[in-house]
């Protein structure tokens, strides 16, 4: 029993209060709203919003966005989510043709490459689409990606894409005027 007690008393010694946490410090940007080619970036003017000339129609025009976010000056491990939202949405009708599908293969028999033309997805109800994918995980080096995806029919408009993460409790804004 003499050698139990002094055991009680190094375990109930320590508190919670003792603990050291160590403090994290976020780093949080986007970098760049990229061309359709990906290689380089839209123009961007004097006061930082970029500038995306969009071609008239219904078709979705898909750009990158880049971003980096490093903690304490490294890659996040667990890798970060960042959450994105956009001003700008668009209707898909009911009835409308959302893609047209063509199957390719080689002939079993002949040889010949062959495509054929399949009937048109169309859409079964009205659907709400968003112009930003809702969420992305940081990557190798903290990269960040996520698409947009403005319509012709935006032209005039200005983009306004918020970007969160949870953790660092940051929030980024990048303005992209559609031209």
């Amino acid at each position: 029993m003499k050698r139990l007690i002094p055991l009680l008393i190094l375990f109930s010694a320590c508190s919670k209060d003792d603990a050291i946490v160590p403090q994290k410090n976020y780093t949080f940007s986007i970098d760049s709203v990229l061309t359709q080619t990906g290689k380089n970036s839209l123009p961007k003017d004097a006061n930082g919003i970029y500038h995306l000339k969009l071609v008239n129609g219904l078709n979705q025009q898909p750009h990158r966005i880049t971003g980096t976010i490093l903690v304490n000056g490294k890659e996040p491990i667990p890798a970060e989510k960042i959450e994105f939202e956009s001003n700008l949405c668009w209707w898909l009708k009911q009835g409308d043709t959302v893609a047209y599908i063509t199957k390719s293969y080689i002939n079993y028999y002949t040889g010949q490459y062959t495509i054929i033309k399949l009937p048109p997805l169309i859409s079964s109800k009205d659907e709400m689409v968003g112009t930003v994918n809702i969420a992305s995980y940081s990557g190798t080096n903290g990269e960040l990606n996520t698409m947009i995806a403005p319509i012709g029919n935006m032209k005039g408009d200005t983009m306004i894409i918020k970007a969160f993460n949870y953790n660092a409790k940051k929030t980024i804004y990048t303005k992209i005027v559609l031209e």
